[in-house]
């Protein structure tokens, strides 16, 4: 620990160790509570943010950690979080303020920018936090998010896509589409903020369905021996008709 830290924190650890010595008389010996109250100012220095560094228009929020593995029954209470530093206001809506976008599109950059910002820091957001941050409904940021994904091409990091939680088939659709126009994975996976694997997970599964609908299977039948849903079925079909349309074309 630097001179600086200690500067820091010796009362604190000081109060901790007597809190640990008084209270918690069972935790080990001077050596254990050392270490424990090491890794305890560790952990306090990555969730700590400092309010005086925050630009103007900018807020912390506790994130779901981009690597957390949903489970059927996961509450937030036991997801592992991480604090992120959102801009809800920034110069770019100015801008675009001033470039006569309206103020429903600068919204949906808006959300946009937040999703991408709390990813970048580790943190992924759902809908519902956007809501809180900015004020609308959750069914507006889901509109917002379908909207911006679709104008754009791109697929927005959230609990959604990132951790495959809800009805999300946007992302899936959009990788897809990419893929059919030889785009590279690399390249897919960085536009939709997607693993390689994830990208190759969902064209493999695309393949097969493209395979199965060219030899007349139903979509119902697909989805039932591919396991998958029939939405994300009829989605695929959708693509698979829109090429042969094209070719056609």
């Amino acid at each position: 620990m630097t001179t600086e830290r200690c500067r820091k924190y010796k009362g604190f650890a000081n109060s901790v160790k007597q809190m640990l010595t008084r209270e918690y008389k069972f935790l080990g010996g001077d050596k254990i509570q050392d270490m424990f109250i090491h890794d305890l100012l560790i952990e306090f220095d990555k969730h700590h943010k400092d309010g005086w560094k925050l630009d103007a228009g900018q807020v912390v929020w506790w994130a779901a950690h981009k690597d957390e593995v949903p489970g059927k029954n996961k509450t937030i209470e036991n997801t592992r979080m991480v604090p992120v530093v959102l801009s809800i206001a920034s110069q770019e809506d100015l801008k675009l303020r001033l470039d006569g976008f309206s103020a429903r599109e600068i919204r949906k950059f808006k959300v946009a920018r937040i999703l991408r910002e709390a990813y970048e820091q580790d943190g992924v957001l759902n809908q519902a936090d956007v809501s809180l941050l900015i004020g609308v409904s959750a069914g507006t940021v889901g509109k917002d998010i379908r909207e911006f994904q679709t104008e754009q091409g791109v697929v927005l990091p959230y609990r959604g896509t990132i951790h495959d939680m809800g009805p999300t088939l946007t992302h899936k659709k959009i990788i897809i589409q990419q893929f059919v126009r030889n785009i590279p994975t690399p390249e897919i996976a960085r536009r939709t903020s997607h693993s390689e694997e994830a990208c190759d997970r969902y064209i493999k599964g695309f393949k097969k369905v493209l395979k199965l609908h060219g030899e007349g299977m139903p979509a119902e039948n697909i989805a039932s021996d591919l396991e998958m849903s029939k939405s994300l079925v009829q989605e695929y079909v959708e693509i698979i008709e829109d090429m042969a349309e094209t070719k056609k074309g």
